[in-house]
């Protein structure tokens, strides 16, 4: 054989060994039965802003995250697929309440298939502007900030941390001057 032959060869057998490492993972899909509820929310919630996600391709589990005090962390490799691990200790999971355990979920979802990054705006009452926040991802959960006489009225903060979610341009609410 020619080393010019033996070259290309040599080059194409690289090329093909390259192109095969690249190769995305299989579809998966494995979700704990106590976090599959919010990612049903998740994906209702999308539909609702007319920008539906698949969730089709979706690994979350619980373990330790990476990091002193994170309680969720999305692994987002291209052509791999997406990882969830949510830190199941008491602060994080087993004593957070619905509200809590959502806006965890939907942060890491927003990471991971809405390819959000972390946002650390504020409003001028001192409200985080997304949930997207690395701070203080319960920010509809609690009665932080409350609306008026009532207290703890989460409904119009929820809408508001989900539009802004699917949609970095959603304007300022006026619970939020």
């Amino acid at each position: 054989m020619r080393p010019v032959s033996l070259l290309i060869l040599l080059l194409l057998a690289g090329l093909t060994s390259c192109q095969s490492s690249s190769q995305p993972e299989p579809v998966q899909y494995s979700v704990p039965t106590e976090v599959e509820l919010f990612v049903k929310s998740f994906r209702d919630e999308a539909k609702k802003r007319n920008n539906p996600v698949s969730t089709n391709n979706l690994i979350i589990t619980f373990g330790t995250a990476v990091g002193e005090d994170i309680c969720g962390e999305c692994q987002l490799e291209n052509g791999k697929t997406p990882r969830i691990t949510l830190n199941s200790d008491a602060f994080c999971w087993q004593q957070a309440s619905q509200y809590e355990r959502e806006c965890l979920v939907f942060h890491e979802l927003g990471h991971c298939l809405l390819t959000r990054a972390h946002k650390t705006d504020k409003f001028p009452n001192g409200a985080f502007a997304s949930l997207m926040n690395p701070n203080d991802v319960t920010v509809y959960a609690t009665c932080r900030y409350p609306i008026g006489n009532d207290d703890c009225d989460r409904r119009p903060r929820r809408d508001y941390y989900i539009d802004e979610l699917f949609d970095a341009g959603t304007p300022t609410p006026a619970w939020g001057k």
